[in-house]
C-alpha cells in the first residue's frame, strides 16, 4: 500500500506540473498576443535602412533572415512604446529610429522583445536636471514609471563615432535589461542573471581587474559596480566587438550568452 501511495502522489505531482507548464504557456500567448494591443507598424523606408546602416554596423553582419527579423522587430518598437520629446526638432524621427533600433538589436535573441519594464521615452534637447536625483544627467531609466529619459544631443553624437565604445542609447537600455530581467521565471532571464552574477564575480577578482586597468579598454566609469559595469560592457560589445572578444574573450562570451546571440553569424565574422 505504501508503494502505491508513493506512486500515485508522484503522478499527481507530475500532472500538476505538468498542468503549471501549460498554464504558463497559455498565459504567455496571451499576454504576448491578447494582453498587448499592437499600434499598426510602418515598415522601414530604404532611407530608415541606411541610417542604420550607418549608425549600427553590426546590423550589416547579420544573415538576411536576422536582418528581415531585426526590421520587423525596430518597427513594432517604434509604434508600440510613446515617445516623448520636450522639444521638437528635425532630428525627432532619426533619434526614435535609432532608440528602436538599439532596442531590437539587444533583444534580437529572445522571442518576447516588447521589453514590457518601458512603456515611455522622455527626450530632452541636451543634459537636464532629474527631479528624482536632483542632479544633471545625461540618460536614466525610472522602474517605476518604466521610463527611459535621454539627452537628444547625446543619443545621436553616441552614433555619431560607431567604434568609440561611447553610446548612451546602447548604455541606458542595458540597465532597462537588467532590471526587465530581474525576477522574471523563463529560463533566458535566469540565464541572463547567471551571466550578471559571473560578471559581478570578475568584477571583484583582482587579477581582472589588472587586466581592465592595463588594457584601458573599459572606461574607468565602467568599475563603478556590476550595473555600471554591465552597461559600459554591453557599450564596448555593440561598438566594437573584434577588439572586445580579442582583448576580453571571457566576458565577451558571457554576454553572448546572456544575450542569447550564440546562434548569430556575425560571430564568425569578427
Amino acid at each position: 500500500m505504501g508503494d502505491d501511495l508513493g506512486v500515485s502522489i508522484f503522478g499527481i505531482t507530475a500532472l500538476l506540473a505538468i498542468l503549471g507548464y501549460f498554464i504558463y504557456i497559455l498565459y504567455y500567448i496571451a499576454d504576448l498576443y491578447f494582453f498587448t494591443p499592437s499600434k499598426e507598424n510602418v515598415k522601414l523606408s530604404a532611407a530608415d535602412e541606411h541610417l542604420i546602416i550607418k549608425n549600427l554596423p553590426a546590423y550589416s553582419l547579420l544573415s538576411s533572415k536576422h536582418k528581415q527579423k531585426f526590421k520587423n522587430r525596430v518597427s513594432r518598437f517604434r509604434a508600440n512604446k510613446t515617445f516623448i520629446f520636450s522639444e521638437q526638432s528635425s532630428k525627432d524621427e532619426e533619434i526614435k529610429l535609432l532608440l528602436s533600433a538599439t532596442a531590437a538589436f539587444l533583444m534580437l535573441g529572445f522571442k518576447d522583445y516588447r521589453i514590457s519594464t518601458i512603456k515611455k521615452i522622455l527626450i530632452y534637447p541636451s543634459a537636464y536636471f532629474s527631479t528624482i536625483t536632483k542632479q544633471n544627467h545625461l540618460g536614466e531609466y525610472n522602474p517605476q514609471l518604466k521610463t527611459l529619459v535621454f539627452s537628444a544631443e547625446h543619443v545621436l553624437s553616441g552614433f555619431e563615432n560607431a567604434t568609440d565604445n561611447l553610446n548612451l542609447g546602447v548604455h541606458e537600455f542595458a540597465h532597462a535589461l537588467a532590471f526587465h530581467f530581474k525576477k522574471d521565471l523563463k529560463y533566458t532571464a535566469v540565464k541572463f542573471r547567471n551571466g550578471l552574477a559571473k560578471m559581478e564575480k570578475l568584477l571583484h577578482d583582482k587579477e581582472f581587474l589588472k587586466r581592465v586597468e592595463s588594457t584601458q579598454y573599459f572606461r574607468p566609469y565602467a568599475t563603478t559596480n556590476i550595473h555600471e559595469f554591465f552597461a559600459v560592457a554591453l557599450e564596448n560589445y555593440v561598438e566594437t566587438p573584434s577588439d572586445f572578444v580579442a582583448t576580453f574573450p571571457e566576458l565577451y562570451k558571457i554576454i553572448t550568452r546572456m544575450l542569447n546571440f550564440e546562434e548569430f553569424s556575425f560571430h564568425n565574422k569578427l
